[in-house]
């Protein structure tokens, strides 16, 4: 699990102050210069995995940016929208940094509802789903009367040997800086997914930490220059920044899985053949693959784990953290990733704590919760949340966290405010607190809560002894009762987030009638 991390900043090098594409172009200069490593054969990875390396990756944005020039037409809006398989994601956006374009990331597992919201605010579609595009429009009930169409052609026309004109990006960091390049949408777990324009600036936030020399332990050090994975969606806050931020500014390298949905089984052998030394990973992906001995292998083979968009089981936790490192990965699309501290404790595993240049306060709300609260100062570096948002002075984040007994630097994330539900006796619980304690039965994949007056009888015996476990950190006030029980069906399952957390208030949406059925 022992490993050695660099060093920030590094002589040198002007952290903070890059533009990606510039540098993108400087190590493209070297031919040896490793960008990712892709599977030699998606169908057979036990074969290894191949280097494509940064002259490569420029290449590729060079040919892309003189087809776009080709193909778009001169009075077209500045915004497109692109869901597109992974090599093509990151091409894209260097290209668009060599065009005055904005770059639109919509993930493919928004609902219909927040599809349309989105597709408003969109006025270009580039799409490589072909045939497929007229059958998405017309699903999702989008007028295509405002969006120019463009098909983009297969990865190998981009991605080849033949060197292409080079369409070298001119403008400094000085003029860059606050210049939108992508627009990401937050993943709607409370609500519709707002979209969040990002800057160069925002893009770079990962630099500017390597720019301070009073940082402690953080997520760069252990990012740079190791071989890394995610099957995080790269359309999402999480993946672009790290597939594509970390590995030009970071000089990390990616490890590429095979196309499609990530299974237990492909993420261990993209582990194990990828030869990775960090994996960034969703729980319940970590969950599932704790329960095979190549699993778990797998992961125990790593040097770190990273996980997002939900705590992580204490089981999975107390198998991994003696072999090793695990740490939380908290953030907001508004916000960014949180800038903490890597603590480096086995048993506090799942506690972390913020650096200094975040400007981080903890207010108390309610039964030893505090809300995390972005306090605009000054002297603090790390403050993507106002530039976001720059009349603001202070953001109240929703999230709640427990602070640890003991470890008065150390804080848990508990989940959000709107998770907090109030009984109409005036006393109150904590869901994502307590939700773990129902997910632990073997054949509970996800739980959620609903409060209203009344009975009926559903639950299926196996789970008693999980409820009252439950109910056994409860006042009496708020305990379960089996009769407020609603098993959901395979035919209608939980609706879920990009990062693969309930989508709370949507699936509770979904199951309206079954919730009101049990309070006539």
């Amino acid at each position: 699990m022992s490993s050695t991390n660099p060093t920030f900043p590094r002589p040198g090098v002007k952290h903070g102050k890059r533009i990606l594409t510039s540098v993108i172009e400087q190590r493209a200069n070297s031919k040896d210069d490793v960008w990712v490593s892709v599977p030699m054969d998606e169908t057979n990875l036990s074969l290894g995995f191949k280097d494509i390396t940064v002259w490569h990756f420029n290449n590729a944005a060079n040919h892309a940016a003189h087809w776009l020039n080709q193909n778009l037409s001169a009075s077209s809006s500045k915004s497109c929208a692109l869901p597109m398989p992974v090599l093509r994601i990151f091409v894209i956006p260097s290209w668009l940094l060599r065009q005055p374009r904005w770059y639109f990331l919509r993930h493919w597992s928004l609902q219909r509802p927040s599809q349309r919201f989105l597709r408003r605010k969109v006025a270009l579609f580039i799409s490589d789903l072909r045939k497929w595009l007229s059958r998405w429009l017309e699903y999702y009930k989008i007028s295509a009367s405002h969006i120019q169409t463009i098909t983009v052609p297969p990865l190998e026309q981009f991605l080849n040997e033949t060197e292409a004109t080079s369409v070298n990006y001119s403008k400094t960091w000085e003029e860059e800086q606050d210049d939108p390049w992508l627009v990401f949408h937050t993943s709607g777990t409370t609500g519709n997914p707002k979209p969040i324009t990002y800057s160069h600036y925002m893009m770079a936030m990962g630099d500017r930490a390597a720019s301070l020399p009073d940082i402690e332990q953080s997520h760069i050090h252990q990012l740079a220059e190791k071989r890394w994975y995610t099957p995080l969606p790269s359309l999402h806050l999480v993946g672009m920044p790290l597939m594509l931020s970390a590995t030009t500014l970071a000089h990390m390298r990616a490890v590429i899985g095979p196309t499609g949905p990530p299974t237990p089984e492909t993420v261990a052998q993209v582990i194990k053949y990828g030869h990775v030394e960090g994996a960034l990973l969703p729980p319940v992906l970590i969950d599932a693959l704790c329960l095979t001995s190549d699993g778990l292998e797998a992961l125990k083979g790593l040097t770190y784990i990273h996980y997002a968009g939900a705590p992580l089981s204490a089981k999975s936790g107390e198998l991994l953290a003696p072999h090793v490192q695990l740490v939380p990965s908290v953030g907001s699309t508004e916000c960014g990733g949180y800038f903490t501290v890597i603590h480096g404790k086995p048993d506090t595993w799942d506690y972390l704590s913020f650096q200094k240049h975040t400007g981080a306060k903890f207010e108390l709300r309610a039964n030893k919760l505090y809300e995390l609260v972005f306090v605009r100062d000054p002297s603090c570096k790390m403050q993507q949340i106002f530039k976001v948002y720059p009349i603001l002075n202070r953001f109240e984040t929703n999230d709640l966290w427990l602070e640890h007994p003991t470890e008065k630097r150390l804080w848990k994330i508990i989940g959000g405010a709107d998770d907090y539900v109030c009984f109409s006796h005036g006393e109150g619980i904590h869901a994502s607190f307590l939700e773990p304690e129902i997910t632990a039965h073997p054949n509970v994949k996800n739980a959620s809560w609903k409060t209203q007056n009344g009975s009926r009888e559903t639950l299926l015996e196996g789970l008693q002894p999980y409820i009252e476990k439950f109910n056994a950190r409860c006042h009496q006030s708020v305990q379960v009762s089996l009769d407020k029980v609603i098993i959901f069906s395979k035919q209608k399952p939980f609706l879920m987030t990009s990062k693969a957390s309930v989508a709370r208030l949507q699936t509770l949406r979904l199951y309206e009638d079954e919730i009101a059925a049990l309070f006539p």
